[in-house]
């Protein structure tokens, strides 16, 4: 039982031993029998000794006998067992068998069956070491017989070692190591002497191993090997001690006991370790201060009598090794002072202090209690300070807020004893009249219908209304103020100026002031030809106009690249024409017009064919001319091509009849005249299939006749909700009649998407998003589309883009979404860089894509104030949060799916424009398209997805904004991030310009474990402070 438990105090420190150490130690071993490696673990399972069973006495053996080695371990569980011969393994047979696992029954024996047997345990624990051997001796006149066995020996490394070896009738006696031999005396290391002795000089580590003594007669040995074994010792480190002990020091309290175990190091032999009291004296196993079993025990710790160094050593051949703890006895301490309520009005500082008298740190600290828990930083690593100066412990808050409010009290933790309580104090915060937010500067498109919103919060519900500088309350007929609100019903000239909301309540009166300018957005009056033919080596003209307030300025680009119009060829004019001198075959491209002001940006773009001007040139050789093989070839070309036409023709006519056919047996096997639309479920796939070629005037008994295998499939496997879900979903039918022209934006997973206007019954025209559904016969694409619709259609929120309607009546399905005038966050955040900077190589668009997602935003829009950053910041944290209060998950949360006004109001969307443009911020990873550089671990490598993962790219976002667009991580590929993502290496730093408060929240929201990251409740309470901090 004394073994057990030392045994198991060893196995707490594995990582101190290495798995090649020679010798017998606690986690690992060397057999120290045998010349080779057996890992170790001491959990039930001991020593092992060979002991002779039959003969009953072991001299003498007689040849012919039977002997009888029994394998002695102590140990739990399935036992099994090895045996070996002079360190090699034995192979039974008839002569040589294994009775009842643990023994070993040699037949017959004789003096080939001499030498020196070893056994080895197995069980669930590990493996047992070799601890005693037994040499079998069986003597035959006409073979030597040994007198001396050789002994292991272990010595200390440099020294000389020694074994000896003494054979009777022996012609000789020689020495084998490793076979290597026979060992001679004239060697300067290893020394084999007549008389049968070996010495070893100066025992190296390169001498270790196992040594077999050969007694020769008549050309017969006789072999029995012992083994060398180099002493070592490891050193005590903080590992060895136990409990774990920060900085070596334990605390005990007064008459309390204390046990600290000083685990056995790896050495060879097995190290003794013993303590000495802080005078130097070696500690026995009796009395108040003892040793038992390698551990200290102080019975009733005494403050002056106790206390001290204590240190635990290890010894062995090798040497010794140290390690100092440091006990400390404490003594219970004793609250002095309360802390007193205090009522404080928000933003004012606020000081909450009490008192003790005890012990110093470590021995003694203080924390604060708010509400009965530990007191927690929410608020950025000025939001409160706690000192404690010789017992005067004090919290300070430098700007207390609403959340600070609550009960607190001051907790003393003193080591040996329990935590003393302070009576609880009550802080009272006192909200005070604020805007929430600030109003902002407005720029206003004339003859639009606007509002400018003014928001205020206070102890009392405040009165807010508007007043014009120098006008006064009374504004025009097409201006009202509502509740704080400014309608502008049609923007006038006059409506520009200043104005200064006022917001009033018993605490008293606040206003604040904003611009207002009237703009008109640029207007092209004159547009280039589309497409515009040139002539090589001919000038070409491409006009483009516009009009605004103020004059909007004209830029060029071709290719969606500002930098390839240097050519000195090319010249844009002062009335914003693109002039071309003289037109070359590598000016063929797509040339983009932008027309920007402050009203915001418009874009055109044009594509330039420039014919090859070879039929002109005059010195062409037309007399050598061959024109019968000229035709030869054309002729043969038309042929091939006009044959892969018709083979192409055929086989599309081959498949859809085939498609036809199949569809028919299937609808007569099921007894059914017509499939339905199933319910949009995780598990369903009932969404028709869409064929890009077809146009949208196809009738509804086509689309029928025509549904793709694909689609019949989804169809079968939702045909259990099919009615049920029909009218949920035809609520949302709306006529495809409603749509104006598709203009494209790019292209996600599911197909194409579009912009375009939507008007219903003579109402205003509003600017909406058409998602298409192509690719029904990929199960995850279906999932994904419905799992958007389904997000969308339960949501309702000013920033949140709408899920307008559903067109089914013809292929293909559309989803139609709410969108805005400028378009997407990504395309603006793009336009507003520097002109040097715009669409830089890491911006994460695409430098050779063919389509901008929002033509109305391009290279120049106006940057951003960080004001401005922060108000975008709130908004989209407020949708997020609408998401997560209806406990659902975006998944996609970016730049390219939010949208943005003219007027600075965001919306969460789900374009998701994966293949074009933004192919370069999507990567491939177990056959799924996903947003890499905005996703956390969690959701990469377990694909677990959550609200908190959402927060994780909630501040990739805002990283985003504040770097105008770049490319999240754009220095590092996509293996890189998914490597440094998994071995969660991969670091986050805020932008610099971002508000520290912010900065530590988004550190907060890139946490790696995704239970230290906030919910999007606390992210929209901390933005709205900063918001109003920043303000201030």
């Amino acid at each position: 039982m004394k073994l057990i438990k030392k045994i198991s105090c060893q196995l707490h420190s594995p990582s101190t031993i290495p798995s090649d150490s020679v010798g017998r130690f606690f986690v690992f071993t060397i057999a120290l029998r045998t010349a080779f490696a057996i890992p170790q673990n001491f959990r039930g399972i001991s020593e092992s000794r060979v002991v002779l069973e039959l003969p009953k006495f072991p001299s003498p053996v007689r040849p012919g006998g039977e002997v009888e080695l029994r394998c002695h371990v102590d140990g739990s569980g399935e036992m099994r067992y090895e045996w070996f011969k002079n360190t090699k393994s034995l192979m039974t047979n008839e002569h040589i068998k294994v009775k009842s696992k643990k023994k070993l029954h040699i037949q017959n024996v004789s003096t080939k069956d001499n030498g020196v047997y070893s056994c080895l345990a197995r069980n669930e624990a590990g493996s047992s070491p070799i601890k005693e051997s037994y040499p079998l001796v069986v003597p035959e006149n006409e073979t030597a017989t040994i007198k001396v066995v050789p002994q292991n020996v272990i010595v200390k490394r440099g020294e000389q070692a020694s074994m000896h070896c003494v054979y009777e009738n022996a012609d000789s006696v020689e020495w084998y190591f490793k076979e290597i031999g026979p060992l001679t005396d004239e060697d300067d290391e290893r020394m084999a002497f007549e008389n049968g002795t070996l010495v070893i000089r100066a025992a190296e580590h390169r001498d270790q191993g196992v040594y077999a003594c050969h007694g020769i007669r008549d050309g017969i040995a006789q072999i029995y090997t012992a083994e060398l074994q180099i002493a070592y010792l490891h050193n005590l480190s903080d590992a060895s001690l136990e409990p774990s002990l920060p900085d070596q020091i334990a605390v005990v309290g007064q008459d309390q006991e204390l046990q600290v175990s000083c685990l056995e190091p790896a050495g060879l032999p097995g190290p003794r370790v013993f303590w000495r009291d802080p005078r130097g004296h070696l500690i026995s196993d009796a009395g108040p201060v003892r040793v038992q079993d390698n551990t200290l025990l102080i019975a009733k710790a005494r403050v002056s009598e106790d206390g001290g160094n204590y240190t635990c050593i290890a010894e062995n051949l090798a040497g010794t090794s140290e390690i100092v703890v440091q006990v400390i006895v404490s003594t219970p301490s004793t609250l002095t002072s309360s802390p007193e309520s205090l009522s404080v009005m928000e933003g004012d500082p606020a000081t909450l202090m009490c008192s003790y008298t005890g012990m110093e740190a470590p021995v003694t600290h203080a924390q604060w209690v708010k509400d009965g828990e530990p007191l927690k930083e929410t608020g950025g690593p000025s939001r409160h300070r706690v000192t404690d100066r010789h017992g005067n412990v004090t919290l300070h808050y430098r700007s207390t807020s609403l959340a600070d409010k609550g009960s607190y009290a001051c907790e003393i933790h003193t080591k040996g004893f329990p935590a003393l309580r302070s009576k609880p104090a009550t802080l009272n915060v006192k909200e005070k009249l604020k805007f929430s937010p600030p109003p902002v500067d407005k720029k206003l498109e004339l003859n639009s219908t606007t509002k400018v919103y003014c928001k205020a919060q206070g102890a009392t519900n405040p009165t807010v209304r508007w007043i014009k500088e120098h006008e006064g309350e009374k504004f025009p007929d097409h201006v009202q103020d509502i509740n704080g609100t400014l309608h502008f019903n049609g923007v006038l000239e006059t409506d520009r100026g200043r104005y200064i909301c006022i917001a009033s309540n018993a605490q008293g009166s606040i206003n604040h002031t904003i611009q207002i300018e009237v703009v008109i957005a640029p207007k092209f009056t004159e547009l280039p030809q589309n497409p515009t033919e040139a002539m090589e080596g001919y000038p070409v003209m491409l006009h483009c106009a516009a009009e605004g307030d103020p004059t909007p300025q004209i830029h060029w680009d071709k290719d969606s690249t500002l930098n390839n119009l240097d050519d000195p060829r090319l010249q844009v004019l002062a009335n914003g024409s693109l002039y071309i001198k003289e037109a070359y075959l590598s000016d063929e491209g797509k040339y983009g017009c932008t027309a920007g002001n402050s009203g915001g940006l418009k874009r055109v773009e044009v594509q330039l064919n420039v014919k090859s001007g070879d039929g002109y040139r005059s010195d062409m050789d037309v007399e050598n001319y061959d024109g019968s093989m000229m035709t030869k070839t054309v002729t043969i070309t038309l042929g091939v091509a006009g044959a892969y036409m018709i083979l192409v023709i055929g086989l599309m006519l081959y498949c859809r009849y085939r498609r036809r056919r199949r569809k028919q047996q299937y609808l007569q096997e099921q007894g059914e005249e017509k499939l339905e639309n199933g319910d949009i479920h995780e598990e369903q796939t009932e969404l028709k299939e869409m064929n890009p070629k077809q146009n949208g005037e196809r009738k509804k008994e086509n689309r029928d006749s025509h549904r793709s295998d694909g689609a019949e499939t989804a169809q079968s496997q939702s045909s259990n909700h099919s009615k049920k879900s029909k009218s949920s979903y035809d609520k949302l039918a709306i006529s495809r009649s409603n749509l104006r022209e598709l203009k494209p934006l790019g292209r996600g997973e599911f197909g194409e998407v579009f912009s375009t206007k939507y008007q219903v019954d003579g109402e205003k025209e509003q600017i909406v998003m058409v998602k298409s559904l192509l690719n029904t016969k990929d199960e995850t694409s279906l999932q994904e589309f419905k799992r958007h619709l389904d997000l969308l259609h339960k949501l309702n929120h000013e920033n949140v883009a709408k899920l307008i309607g559903l067109c089914r009546e013809v292929e293909p399905d559309y989803m139609i979404l709410e969108f805005t005038d400028w378009g997407d966050l990504k395309q603006f955040l793009l336009a507003s860089k520097k002109k040097d900077e715009a669409l830089a190589p890491n911006s994460g668009s695409s430098p050779t894509s063919n389509a901008n997602p929002n033509p109305d935003i391009k290279q120049r829009a106006p940057q951003l104030a960080v004001a401005q950053i922060l108000a975008l910041a709130n908004q989209a944290a407020r949708g997020l949060k609408h998401i997560a209060d209806n406990r659902l998950v975006h998944k996609d949360i970016a730049a390219r799916n939010c949208l943005i006004s003219s007027n600075l109001s965001l919306k969460i969307t789900m374009s998701c424009m994966s293949k074009e443009p933004y192919q370069q911020e999507y990567a491939k990873f177990r056959n799924q398209v996903i947003p890499l550089r905005w996703m956390p671990f969690e959701a990469v490598y377990e694909d677990e997805y959550s609200t908190k993962s959402d927060v994780y790219s909630f501040s990739c976002l805002l990283w985003e904004i504040f770097h105008q667009g770049e490319l999240p991580l754009n220095k590092l590929n996509d293996e890189t991030v998914m490597a440094q993502l998994k071995t969660h290496s991969l670091g986050w730093k805020a932008h610099k310009a971002a508000p520290p408060a912010l900065q530590e929240l988004q550190d907060k929201c890139w946490a790696k474990d995704p239970r230290e990251r906030p919910t999007f409740d606390e992210v929209v309470t901390k933005i709205g402070e900063i918001v109003v901090d920043s303000c201030l």
